[in-house]
């Protein structure tokens, strides 16, 4: 952080800064008295003590400067500490949002040539009956990805096919959005307010061209509206902790907020200052100063989305009144944590202008003594007073050094403090991160196995290369827009594997799978459910010529008029092994390299040591890990943090036990305990 930036506000800064404040108070109070006591010495040891005194003074004066070098620190610091957490969080409410919408750009895609939507498109005659039909399939849709309002079909002129939303009350619409859609490659994602939802103001669209398959001609426009303010709901609920004195916003690229924590102090659509070329700002908002931080998106496999940004507004007054814990060991945090250094060396320079002081003050002494035996009247009058000053002078700078020593522990407790609820957040954040993206894989597995295809080739008594190569065309175009599996594979009901996404494992189709993930999901006759392997090791997810450990997802595949009767299932295999680490990788802290800062480490791993993934190389899927006890006795959502020592070094290490999100993992049909636990160098 720019020194200048904060010479800039440090006045303002000081002033919210308690401890910092009262440091200063003291070492002013005490600078005045070390000036009179040394007045005292001038006054009346000057015959004997001259040089004596002027080094005193000379050694007050290094003192002053060390006070404001002290002072300086302080206040860069606490700033640096408030700065990084405020920014932490700006990053986490953009990035989390992104991450979500990247998987809503697949969807359209994939159910843009959903076959029963392109069929009913096709018919300009469409009874009411057909259009019920295709609402239920719509609704289908909807209640496997919560994540959407309202879907919305209409033909090439604007007019409403079908939709969902019964209290939208909508037959057309006129919005430019549809033809920019039917002229569009792929999907187009629009935020604003649209006739498409009238009544619910700015709303987050994602549409494309449903065509003809076989000519390519536009049938339609196929719009899913996403639930905008639910899903910032549960982004700005997940980080309460951190918002009881800050506002968590996303704003547009004119720096108007569309989400915000707060609508009290920063309603939607109120225009905030951003800056994303500097640190921080201290911005007023209603009159109350706030410390403000502006982030870009680091964007999810190279989607951006609209050019929105994170921002936080921290309460200036409250930012910096938190209290160091007292429970840490100054002296070990002073010894072995790994940032202590920059934060002592004010110190160490006031002990070594201390020890000076000293051993004046013992020559002091000793010249007082010798005087005191001088035949001269005036010279043994001083020397007995010269004592008594210099002794004051020693305790006075006795207490400037505690007060020194006093604040840098303060200040080396606040900080690890702080460096342990930021590793308690990051771990927090990636069990998060990892429930929502396998959120929708549970989401994916039971929609794709409702595809008509699938369902009308494994309904057939033979299945011809014809029928087999139709399955891998579709299999291949779904995996081309979800990139996180390796292979997508359809089998029948004695778990003999029909057809598969990547060529590389046609290989496998022939063979019958007896794995208990695949009976389970043939007996599931719901279209809701779903069910997942073990974090198990298997050739489906080989890598030159080595098993590797993954998840695989999986949802029966029922008839068309019988839905009781399972014709057989779908798995799709989840590349775990850099889905996972890369998730890891996103929360960890980083140079301003972009590398993951030395010591820095993470894992997912199961409550019983089962290695997940891990970002040390060194560490692999599916070995034991010996877990803290505290940790492997947390509950859904909790989450702990301790400060460790290891080979000399002081740590702080985070847990956090995953808890679901939305429905997933919270309904009870399906369970997995993960726990993240992330590593920080101290």
């Amino acid at each position: 952080m720019p020194p200048t930036l904060i010479e800039k506000h440090s006045k303002q800064l000081l002033q919210v800064m308690p401890a910092t404040s009262n440091c200063m108070s003291r070492l002013t109070r005490l600078d005045r008295q070390w000036t009179m006591a040394t007045m005292t010495g001038k006054i009346n040891c000057s015959r004997i003590a001259q040089t004596l005194i002027d080094f005193i003074i000379k050694t007050q004066e290094n003192f002053s400067g060390l006070r404001q070098n002290l002072i300086d620190i302080l206040i860069k610091e606490n700033t640096n500490k408030v700065v990084q957490e405020i920014s932490a969080v700006a990053q986490v409410v953009i990035d989390i949002l992104k991450r979500n919408l990247f998987e809503r750009t697949a969807d359209v895609g994939f159910l843009a040539t959903d076959e029963d939507l392109v069929r009913f498109l096709s018919n300009p005659e469409r009874y009411s009956h057909e259009v019920s039909i295709i609402e239920d399939r719509l609704r289908e849709y909807r209640d496997k990805y919560t994540v959407y309002n309202e879907i919305i079909i209409l033909d090439t002129e604007g007019r409403v096919c079908a939709h969902l939303d019964q209290n939208n009350k909508i037959t057309a619409s006129r919005d430019r959005l549809i033809r920019e859609t039917l002229e569009a490659k792929d999907y187009v994602e629009t935020y604003r307010s649209s006739d498409l939802a009238p009544e619910s103001g700015k709303v987050l669209i994602y549409s494309q061209a449903i065509k003809s398959p076989g000519t390519g001609t536009n049938l339609g426009v196929l719009c899913l509206i996403f639930d905008f303010d639910g899903e910032m709901d549960g982004v700005f609920k997940h980080l309460s902790e951190f918002s009881k004195d800050t506002v968590l916003i996303v704003l547009d690229d004119r720096g108007c907020a569309i989400a915000s924590s707060n609508s009290d102090s920063i309603p939607v659509g109120r225009r905030i200052n951003m800056n994303l070329d500097e640190d921080f700002q201290i911005v007023s908002i209603n009159s109350t100063p706030y410390l403000s931080k502006t982030v870009r998106t680091k964007g999810y496999q190279g989607f951006f989305g609209l050019p929105w940004y994170g921002h936080v507004l921290k309460r200036l007054d409250t930012a910096f009144s938190g209290s160091s814990n007292n429970s840490f060991d100054a002296a070990t945090i002073r010894d072995k944590a790994h940032f202590s250094g920059r934060l002592t060396h004010v110190e160490e320079a006031s002990e070594n202008v201390l020890s000076d002081l000293e051993l004046v003050v013992q020559n002091g002494e000793i010249m007082a003594a010798k005087k005191c035996i001088a035949p001269n009247p005036v010279e043994q009058m001083e020397g007995r007073a010269l004592p008594h000053i210099l002794n004051e002078i020693k305790k006075i700078g006795d207490q400037v050094q505690s007060v020194f020593q006093h604040s840098t522990d303060e200040l080396l407790q606040l900080v690890t403090a702080s460096r342990l609820h930021d590793t308690q957040f990051l771990a927090q954040l990636a069990i998060d991160i990892m429930d929502r993206n396998l959120y929708e894989r549970a989401n994916d597995c039971r929609w794709w196995a409702l595809t008509s295809d699938f369902k009308t080739i494994l309904a057939k008594p033979t299945i011809d290369d014809a029928d087999r190569d139709r399955m891998r065309r579709i299999l291949s175009y779904i995996n081309s827009l979800y990139t996180v599996y390796t292979n997508l594979f359809v089998y029948d009901r004695t778990g003999k594997i029909l057809g598969c996404s990547n060529p590389g494992e046609y290989d496998k189709e022939g063979r019958i799978l007896n794995a208990g993930y695949v009976v389970e999901a043939t007996r599931i006759t719901d279209s809701q459910l779903y069910c997942v392997s073990d974090f198990i090791k298997t050739d489906l997810y080989a890598s030159e010529g080595q098993d590797r450990y993954t998840y695989i997802y999986n949802a029966s595949i029922t008839a068309h008029e019988d839905s009781t009767h399972v014709l057989g299932g779908i798995g799709i295999v989840f590349d775990s092994e850099p889905e996972f680490k890369a998730m890891l990788g996103d929360v960890l802290p980083k140079d301003g390299q972009g590398r993951i800062i030395e010591g820095a480490e993470g894992m997912f791993v199961e409550p019983g040591g089962k290695l997940i993934s891990a970002t040390n190389p060194a560490r692999k899927p599916g070995e034991i890990i010996n877990l803290d006890p505290d940790f492997t006795k947390l509950n859904e959502g909790e989450s702990a943090v301790k400060l460790t020592e290891e080979d000399g070094s002081l740590y702080a290490v985070g847990c956090a036990h995953s808890a679901g999100y939305r429905e997933y993992k919270r309904d009870g049909s399906y369970k997995n305990n993960v726990l993240c636990v992330v590593r920080v160098l101290i």
